[in-house]
């Protein structure tokens, strides 16, 4: 049976879907609104009704304390809810109303589907994948797989046969950055050599500095803030007109007619680009210094990336080309909307998958890169375990690196340790994320405790396998190699210490 290959980018501000085309093309599916970018943002209603997308983002302002955006930035995090009338509601359930809104949209497109690609920011960790896939499920759709964001966009402009040779690509999206290089062989052949980012830095943190500006203004002029949160309306007002100056200040060096107000307290002003890229030039050098570490972890030079693709809304930001241009002394690439690479990518991607599995027949002349299309991608992060290390100088504990980041995947990886006294019963389970060797710079992102029988003399073996899938997601299985008892770990929130 034939299926539809659908890709969703779900993204901090808005969410795109697209899907295989009959001609055997990715095509962004426009929502009910005729929209091809839905905000990702929900409204609950006083009825007990919810609204996602432009009018619930709309509404912030008016009914701040029902309307509830940037959900993304909370995914993974188990502590973040957003209660009202009472009710507790997590990212994953927040993410599930965004991604069954727009599934059901879809739908009178393309037709019912169950299945689908979603995109994640590249420096996600394993709890944040977890929560996306937990999400998806929840809005009753089958992850085909998880698919890293500017990996994603990559091959969208991949497959058109645009782009060759070392390929960096620039995504800065409405609440993450990422940065990844990509080698293109070929149309159906690309690798991912390196992947760095930061998943609390995007648009909306441009936009905030702007607010800071017009708040300023605003106290010098009234006396009062307009952001100190006891005007929950005032401060959704003021992000708001920031985030329209930001996207003028990306055609016209001054944004006019900026309205700010609390209560009767009105003030019309204006902000020009100038300010605006003073305002924010700490958050830029964010990114290029990201970007370095991309190029180190590649062991590339600026000259050796032959283009860089841009992706994600924030990407259009002049600062932004600037700051590229002079440091790769190329153009930018932008061909494929910023805003819709993603979802092109993971519905191509989607198509992958299906056609592997046989269950997406597409006969369509176009299409047969679906048959020969390769992708690889790697670790967002390295992986170990901690150790325990006898010297002459006393036993030391060391994180014991398992899987380096950038490492291709899938993968496996196996180490073998030793218990370290007689009658030991307890082997402690340490997993880590991080790249250094001193456990005090590394994270412990699972634990847990492998029994063992008593009696028995040191130097028992202990078998430690970490496995990363396609997804981007980690397990592990600590074995006692005498016994055959083992304890597995698969990374989720109640895998934390």
């Amino acid at each position: 049976m034939s299926v539809t290959a659908v890709g969703i980018d779900l993204g901090t501000t808005y969410t795109v879907l697209s899907a295989i085309n009959p001609a055997g093309k990715p095509e962004i599916i426009a929502n009910r609104a005729g929209d091809r970018i839905t905000a990702s943002a929900v409204l609950f209603q006083a009825d007990g009704t919810t609204v996602v997308g432009q009018h619930a983002a709309e509404s912030a302002e008016l009914e701040p304390e029902r309307v509830v955006r940037w959900v993304k930035r909370h995914i993974g995090d188990p502590s973040w809810k957003f209660t009202l009338d009472g009710v507790d509601h997590t990212a994953v359930d927040l993410s599930a109303l965004i991604l069954a809104s727009v599934r059901d949209q879809a739908a009178d497109v393309i037709g019912a589907f169950v299945q689908a690609v979603i995109t994640v920011p590249a420096y996600f960790d394993e709890f944040r994948r977890k929560a996306t896939m937990d999400a998806a499920a929840k809005a009753g759709i089958e992850v085909l797989r998880i698919i890293n964001e500017p990996t994603a966009a990559a091959l969208a402009y991949t497959t058109t046969g645009t782009v060759e040779g070392n390929v960096l690509v620039y995504d800065l999206g409405g609440g993450t950055f990422d940065v990844s290089i990509v080698r293109v062989d070929s149309p159906t052949q690309m690798t991912v050599i390196a992947s760095e980012g930061d998943h609390q830095l995007g648009g909306v943190d441009f936009d905030r500095r702007l607010a800071i500006y017009f708040d300023e203004l605003f106290k010098a002029e009234h006396g009062v803030s307009l952001l100190d949160g006891s005007d929950e309306s005032a401060m959704q007002h003021t992000l708001v007109e920031a985030e329209k100056a930001k996207k003028k200040l990306t055609t016209v060096a001054t944004a006019n007619g900026v309205l700010l107000r609390r209560g009767d307290a009105v003030l019309m002003t204006s902000v020009d680009r100038a300010t605006f890229t003073t305002r924010t030039a700490d958050l830029l050098v964010r990114t290029e210094m990201l970007l370095d570490e991309a190029l180190d972890a590649a062991a590339l030079r600026s000259e050796e990336i032959s283009q860089v693709i841009l992706v994600g809304g924030s990407s259009r930001m002049p600062q932004v080309h600037d700051m590229l241009r002079k440091k790769f002394n190329r153009e930018p690439l932008r061909h494929i909307n910023p805003d819709e690479a993603v979802a092109l990518g993971a519905a191509v991607q989607a198509g992958l998958i299906l056609h592997e599995k046989g269950s997406y027949r597409n006969e369509a002349t176009s299409a047969t890169y679906l048959a020969h299309t390769k992708v690889t991608d790697v670790t967002n992060h390295s992986y170990g375990a901690i150790v325990i290390e006898t010297e002459f100088t006393g036993a030391r504990k060391r994180n014991s690196i398992m899987i380096r980041k950038n490492t291709p995947i899938p993968c496996s990886r196996t180490q073998t340790f030793y218990t370290l006294a007689p009658n030991q019963t307890i082997v402690s389970c340490q997993i880590t994320q991080g790249e250094d060797e001193d456990p005090s710079f590394v994270n412990v992102i699972a634990e847990g405790e492998l029994e063992l029988p008593s009696g028995r003399p040191s130097g028992c073996e202990i078998r430690v396998t970490y496995r990363y899938d396609a997804n981007g997601r980690m397990s592990c299985t600590y074995l006692d190699v005498l016994t055959g008892i083992s304890k597995d770990f698969d990374l989720d929130h109640s895998s934390r210490g």
